[in-house]
């Protein structure tokens, strides 16, 4: 059986999910006994459940099915979740608060996450607002928070508020094919086109015969008017209380060493672990995450 068609398999085995928030609803996908401790899975920028299919498949041939069972969520704006209303943009904290309140609306306690990306920095700061909730973090590709100094405020904003203007001004691309939206997936990624099409099966749609588009909303791509200084992020992170692991590939985004240099000491409890791959690790090494949260529970 070769790679695609046991995704395929696996894409089968799950059941649809959707939870109702104030914006709209938020969509995915569960695999596991509904009645058993989820194992909430958070995805990265323009990326969608889908990107945890390789780890779901890991998922089912474990121990952890025994005990668990595994969520993968769209963000707002992503794969079949809603897009935010009209005249909303995207910031980052808004991620933050779906996580909060879905978590309150559905009562999960002693909650367990496996992030990516800027999925895990939604996740890093949500432990930390919220420490009496979430037990256990494995984060992928993402630690801290990207950051600014003070005297960076103005000029952030104004980037913001042009980048707004000039996104709603923009045509979203458009693609002849599904396998020419693979394509373009794959250059703006660091990944596969195999891995590609996983995520593009998810978030694409078609519009009329040799017209397709990426079902993600464009207003993702507008650049945030905000960000926390260093000292509110160091503020935030030595709140956390989880067990942490951190997961950089390595040959992920190096720039991700220097936070753990800058920040790591605030959350004593944070273990490293490199895993060889890309800044998609957990799509090219799902068996070792899987076997890296595995020892999370047995440590």
């Amino acid at each position: 059986m070769t790679m695609a068609e046991s995704w395929r398999q696996t894409k089968a085995a799950a059941r649809n999910v959707s939870y109702q928030l104030e914006w709209g609803t938020m969509r995915g996908l569960a695999w596991g006994d509904a009645t058993a401790r989820p194992l909430l899975c958070v995805h990265g920028w323009l990326d969608n459940a889908h990107s945890f299919l390789p780890l779901a498949e890991a998922f089912l041939a474990s121990d952890l099915v025994k005990t668990h069972q595994l969520i993968a969520l769209d963000w707002a704006g992503h794969g079949l979740s809603d897009k935010r209303p009209k005249g909303s943009f995207y910031p980052f904290i808004e991620y933050v608060y779906d996580l909060w309140s879905l978590t309150r609306q559905q009562d999960w306690q002693q909650l367990e996450i496996i992030a990516h990306s800027m999925g895990a920095f939604v996740a890093n700061i949500f432990a930390a607002v919220d420490p009496e909730r979430v037990t256990r973090l494995l984060a992928i590709e993402a630690f801290g928070l990207l950051s600014q100094s003070p005297e960076q405020t103005q000029a952030t904003m104004r980037k913001g508020f042009l980048s707004r203007d000039a996104q709603l001004q923009k045509r979203r691309p458009h693609y002849p094919t599904v396998a020419a939206g693979i394509q373009a997936r794959a250059k703006a990624g660091d990944f596969s086109e195999q891995i590609a099409a996983q995520l593009v099966d998810r978030g694409i749609e078609k519009l009329a015969e040799h017209d397709y588009r990426f079902r993600a909303d464009g207003l993702l791509r507008v650049a945030s008017p905000t960000r926390l200084t260093d000292a509110q992020v160091a503020d935030l992170l030595q709140a956390i209380e989880a067990q942490f692991t951190l997961v950089l590939g390595t040959s992920g985004h190096q720039e991700l060493r220097q936070a753990v240099a800058q920040w790591g000491h605030l959350v004593p409890q944070l273990q490293q672990v490199d895993i060889n791959g890309g800044h998609h690790v957990h799509m090219e090494q799902p068996d070792a995450i899987i076997a890296l949260f595995l020892r999370m529970i047995n440590t």
